[in-house]
Parts: structure tokens; sequence; C-alpha cells
């Protein structure tokens, strides 16, 4: 089981706390939302969980892949419904990879793998939202 705490400070700003890890994220509003801008926003940790994610699936893919990656990095924007509930029903992911013997069909390999199979957080968003994704080999 996974879990995690949340816990009001004040205002809109709460701090979120891994159970296992113990570590930390400040979550706040915007100054116009009644927040004081002080943390990221709930939608951003949303999107961070999925990239995060499929990004520590593919260092661990490429890695056992032989490929010795010097940068993963992934940009994530999510379209949301107009109106409530205001789920996301598009994803996109954008992959900027660096390495030695990386080409883009291990890539593509590792980031499927980790869609499809690994990454606990798309799957379960995958009966809701598209995946849109690319990825960019500098």
């Amino acid at each position: 089981m996974v879990g995690a705490n949340v816990k009001w400070t004040g205002k809109r700003q709460f701090v979120g706390t891994g159970e296992k890890s113990e570590n930390s994220i400040t979550i706040d509003l915007a100054k116009q939302s009644g927040g004081d801008n002080s943390g990221v926003r709930p939608t951003e940790v949303f999107l961070l969980g999925i990239a995060s994610c499929t990004a520590v699936d593919m260092v661990n893919i490429l890695t056992k892949m032989k490929v010795k990656l010097t940068r993963c990095e992934v940009k994530i924007e999510g379209e949301q419904r107009e109106d409530y509930p205001k789920y996301f029903h598009t994803i996109r992911l954008h992959y900027l990879l660096s390495g030695e013997d990386l080409n883009h069909t291990k890539a593509e390999k590792a980031l499927t793998l980790s869609l499809d199979k690994y990454c606990a957080v798309s799957q379960t968003l995958k009966d809701r939202a598209k995946f849109e994704t690319k990825i960019e080999i500098i």
C-alpha cells in the first residue's frame, strides 16, 4: 500500500508528505483563488506524478538496455474539461533524452512499457485520458 498525508497550513496552503519517504511538497493556490502562490497547484502535482512516474520507468528500462543516459527531462501539459468535473481528457508528454547508445527504437520501447505496464499513474488514467507522446533525442 502507498500512503501520503496532506495537512492544511492556512489560507489555501497544504503540505503533502509521503508516508514512506517522509519528504514534503507545498501545495497552494493562486492569489486570485485565495492562496499565496507559495506552492504547486493540485493539478500540477497530478501532472508531476505522471511525468515523474514515466521518467523513472524510462531511466530504469533504458539503463537495462545498456543506454548510458545523460539527460531525461519530461515536459507535460494536460487539457481539462471546461465543465465540472474538470478531469484531464488529454495529457501530452514530451521527453527530451540524451545518452550513449540511445535511439528512437529503444526510447519508444521504454515509453510503451512504462505507459502500458509499469507506471501506476498512467494505468489509473488509461480509460479516461488520451496520452499524446513525443520523444526528442538531443
